[in-house]
């Protein structure tokens, strides 16, 4: 045991004197690169070059040594004892270490000069991919190396050398495929011709500079031009026009591939045509172009990639959609279109545009029938967007029946928790409506009606669908007309009505009596939330507008000065008359365009805030009132009495104003004596149900001189 430790110390000392020799030997050729590349990429003057300092071979002479003595050094380190390790091994260890990495930096910078010449000889011989991976290579390398003072400054200088190349490198690639593949638009009086144009002179070259773009990844990049110009303006074209296709060959070698559009000629391609059309395109940039590239992906893959996702979107939506036939047609009809569909999507399948699995025109070849509903769908939806876009007022109906229907099925929309029988028809009160919303539920009748004849799919979609109109009803109706609804009293009454006679339609017939129990128990199920949201956005608008307006009648009826003065009565008159006014003008609105419950409710709202506030005004005083004012303040009660009751075609919106009972009460209050008032209380019981002593005492007290005959009925009225 102690032999082999000895032996070990030994073969450590042995070992410590070797590293010692590495490392200043690692030292010397890592000052002379650092000498070396500093004058080279500082100074500009190399003094010595790499082959002068025998540089290969002492670096390969290096890392030789370096291997063996760190197996060494793990034999070491796994078999000699800690405390035998000592502190003066250890550092010999790591400074080895410390002196490799730092040489390994040093080559790849003192390399870089070499890797840069042969870079330039590469594009001088057309390898543009060698040139351009080898010096990105390198940039990798160097913007992770970290050095100081002079060499720090020599390492910028090489790094912004070697973007330089590769930015020359980029541009030259460019030039060549320039040269190699353009296209151009020509435009006349009354044709547009479009020439895709590819050089044939020198295949190699084409399949150097193909390859080059791919494996640069700077292929994309230059097809940037050219997708939008294939989109924007060849594809664009060849789905609105007739085309005449025309394969010729210039000058110079290049295979021109001409596309001709007769402007004058107003008939649209049909689906056949288009495709036709397409593949031709495709076809002539596979076989130039494709059969040059060698690489994982073909050109059409690598083309597709910048251009497929808007290249479907424009398919589907401006070729595909268009040439639909209406649902009237036949299926037999809609069929020939998808059998070109499918053909085309075979041929984009197999010059790998896209993978079969992934095509978006599978949803048209795989269920052709609900496509063609889809676009029934699609445009209904349309439709409702434009009936929504017309102002509320533009065009009125009226709905519902003439005659109060007394029935538990009636639509009570004063009712917030009514609740639905779903089995039962139910009677909506007369009304007026936009014509807009009229038609947009004729639409969804005319639809539902048709879905009857329809596969199941095709009824599902439609009550989602129908789902959305509602939705989209009163979402973007009191967004688009905001300031009508704050403002306008017809516009406010007849989006309450329009929200209301929605949600009646939606309820249906019932949808039971009159289609099929799968169709009706989905559009009962679906719709059942939006009826419910639809009912609660017209209470909250016209809730909101009633609130503005008797919050504008409590402020000016209460703004007023204390005590009762012939100014402050002419400031509470001018209140009472504007209040009255507004009303009436309410009135002309309202009263034949909303349901009569509806309008009575709504003006009893606001009859209710001016009566309770004329009433609070008597009674927010102690101060004794002048006799003349009180006889004014009787007539004006008297007035407004009457005036309230013109707003209302029948008395019975008495009993849905809380304080009109007490209002009504009021003139007779400030007309009588002392003793008629005191006789009417212990009487009247009406009186004494709408009045409190404390009320009573109070209009005494304003009214009668304080005196022995006061005080005594004062006693009696308790």
């Amino acid at each position: 045991m102690n032999t082999t430790c000895e032996d070990l110390k030994k073969q450590r000392d042995v070992l410590l004197s070797k590293l010692s020799d590495l490392s200043e030997r690692i030292q010397m050729l890592s000052f002379s690169l650092q000498q070396n590349f500093i004058d080279l990429y500082l100074n500009f003057n190399p003094i010595k070059k790499l082959e002068q300092l025998n540089y290969m071979n002492r670096k390969s002479m290096i890392y030789i040594e370096y291997e063996k003595l760190k197996q060494d050094i793990d034999f070491l380190d796994e078999n000699l004892d800690n405390k035998a390790k000592t502190e003066e091994y250890q550092n010999a260890c790591k400074n080895l270490g410390h002196s490799i990495d730092c040489l390994k930096n040093l080559c790849i910078l003192v390399e870089g000069k070499p890797l840069l010449d042969k870079a330039n000889h590469d594009m001088e011989r057309y390898n543009y991919c060698e040139a351009i991976l080898s010096i990105k290579s390198l940039l990798s390398k160097l913007l992770v190396l970290k050095f100081e003072g002079n060499m720090d400054k020599a390492l910028k200088n090489l790094i912004e050398q070697s973007q330089n190349h590769i930015s020359i490198y980029t541009a030259h690639l460019s030039v060549e495929w320039e040269g190699i593949f353009s296209w151009t638009e020509r435009k006349g009086v009354h044709h547009l011709t479009y020439a895709l144009s590819v050089q044939q002179s020198d295949s190699n070259l084409m399949q150097k500079i193909l390859n080059s773009l791919y494996a640069t990844k700077r292929l994309n990049a230059e097809l940037a031009l050219f997708s939008d110009f294939f989109l924007n303006k060849l594809l664009h074209n060849i789905i609105r026009h007739n085309c005449e296709i025309i394969l010729t060959e210039n000058h110079v070698n290049a295979l021109v591939f001409n596309i001709k559009i007769d402007l004058n000629d107003q008939k649209q391609p049909n689906v056949q045509t288009i495709f036709n059309n397409l593949t031709a395109v495709f076809e002539f940039l596979q076989s130039t172009l494709g059969s040059q590239m060698q690489a994982d992906l073909t050109f059409i893959e690598v083309f597709a990639k910048t251009i497929r996702h808007s290249f479907f979107t424009k398919i589907i939506d401006d070729c595909i959609r268009n040439n639909l036939p209406s649902c009237d047609s036949s299926y037999e009809h809609y069929k020939n279109i998808v059998v070109e569909l499918e053909l085309f999507n075979k041929f984009l399948v197999d010059i790998k545009f896209i993978e079969a699995s992934t095509s978006p025109l599978n949803q048209f070849i795989n269920d052709t029938k609900c496509v063609l509903y889809n676009k029934k769908c699609d445009k209904l939806l349309h439709d409702v967007r434009k009936l929504l876009n017309e102002s509320i007022s533009y065009g009125t109906i009226s709905v519902g029946t003439a005659a109060e229907v007394d029935s538990d099925s009636k639509l009570d929309i004063t009712q917030k928790d009514f609740v639905y029988d779903l089995k039962s028809p139910l009677f909506l009160p007369k009304s007026v409506i936009s014509q807009n919303v009229k038609k947009i539920m004729c639409m969804i009748i005319e639809h539902l009606e048709e879905s009857v004849k329809l596969p199941e799919q095709y009824s599902n979609q439609l009550v989602v669908y129908i789902k959305d109109i509602a939705v989209m009803y009163q979402s973007l109706v009191p967004k688009k007309f905001s300031v009508n609804l704050e403002y306008c009293p017809l516009d406010i009454a007849l989006f309450f009505n329009n929200c209301f006679y929605l949600a009646h339609s939606l309820l249906g017939p019932p949808w039971k009596n009159t289609l099929p129990e799968p169709l009706a128990d989905a559009l009962n199920i679906t719709l059942l939330e939006c009826i419910q949201d639809l009912r609660l956005i017209g209470l909250e608008k016209i809730s909101l507008f009633l609130q503005n307006h008797r919050n504008i009648i409590v402020e000016k009826v209460e703004t007023n000065d204390l005590p009762w003065t012939l100014d402050s009565y002419d400031t509470f008159n001018y209140a009472i008359n504007y209040s009255i006014t507004l009303m009436r003008q309410l009135q002309s609105y309202w009263n034949s365009v909303l349901p009569s419950n509806m309008y009575e409710l709504s003006l009893c709202t606001l009859v209710q805030a001016l009566c309770q506030t004329m009433l609070n005004r008597i009674f927010v005083d102690m101060q004794p009132i002048d006799e003349e004012l009180v006889y004014m303040l009787v007539i004006r009660f008297d007035d407004t009495i009457k005036d309230v009751r013109t707003l209302f075609e029948e008395p019975k919106f008495e009993g849905k104003v809380e304080a009109w009972k007490k209002f009504c009460k009021m003139p007779q209050l400030l007309r009588g004596q002392l003793l008629e008032i005191a006789e009417l209380w212990t009487t009247d019981k009406q009186l004494s149900e709408t009045y409190s002593c404390e009320e009573i005492r109070h209009i005494i007290k304003i009214r009668f001189p304080d005196d022995k005959y006061r005080l005594k009925i004062l006693k009696e009225i308790q």
